[in-house]
């Protein structure tokens, strides 16, 4: 199973490394998806992931939603069998995680402590739909925002410190999180790719303090659903058993 990790992120290093424009979807023109990337809007995408957490490791294809009603669903699959693995599902509320491998779940209140716990880092959905999209939001009321002599931005809110870099496009390519002076977390983007004629991310990376616990995405597609995604569903299966965390 290492060897097989090992593997398969060095398949999703390389192919983070090559070019890749993706097929121009029907449906919106660029100005609605650049309104929608700016306003908030529903995306859902596929690709590949190899994500460590402080439980364990998953890694295969990947389906991953994200609503305007800041809702997130990642669901994991095992490599060309297809078979659900894992599947986190979130809210500005709820935090749900589904292990069916193990046969057991995690449902509790979302905040600070159980991302931390759970997931190794403090990264919430709104920091989350940044990097997916590679872009904020023309507005931020939530945080305070500052651009530094670097050309870095820098964004406070409470004891949370988010510094981004963009290229010279306009696109993140690296976001650092820190919590009380200490890091958190680290991300970067790397490469880029065109869908509606707009780039998107391709490839993202997410390492906490420690470099124990990461998100390692490669996105081959990229769609706006023409309706809103229907809101997630927080029920548990009946099978599964309630897991508690060591801390």
């Amino acid at each position: 199973m290492r060897l097989f990790n090992l593997v398969f992120a060095g398949i999703l290093f390389l192919t983070g490394c090559s070019s890749f424009s993706g097929p121009e979807p029907a449906g919106l023109s660029p100005a609605q998806v650049e309104t929608l990337r700016l306003s908030g809007g529903d995306y859902s995408l596929s690709g590949r992931i190899l994500f460590k957490h402080p439980e364990g490791k998953h890694s295969g294809e990947m389906q991953l939603q994200i609503s305007r009603g800041s809702e997130l669903k990642l669901s994991i699959f095992t490599p060309l069998v297809g078979s659900l693995i894992y599947e986190l599902r979130a809210s500005s509320k709820k935090f749900l995680i589904l292990n069916y491998q193990q046969n057991n779940f995690v449902l509790t209140e979302n905040k600070r402590e159980v991302r931390q716990t759970w997931l190794g880092m403090d990264l919430t959905l709104t920091e989350l739909r940044w990097l997916i999209l590679g872009k904020l939001p023309e507005k931020t009321p939530d945080w305070q925002r500052k651009i530094l002599p670097t050309g870095d931005l820098q964004l406070i809110q409470g004891v949370s410190e988010i510094r981004i870099r963009y290229n010279i496009s306009g696109q993140i390519v690296s976001m650092r999180k820190s919590l009380d002076g200490l890091l958190e977390y680290r991300a970067a983007i790397p490469l880029y790719q065109k869908y509606y004629n707009l780039p998107f991310p391709r490839k993202i990376s997410i390492e906490d303090y420690s470099g124990n616990n990461k998100w390692l995405m490669v996105f081959s597609e990229i769609q706006t659903p023409g309706k809103a995604l229907k809101p997630l569903d927080f029920n548990t299966p009946p099978e599964m058993q309630p897991l508690l965390s060591d801390q």
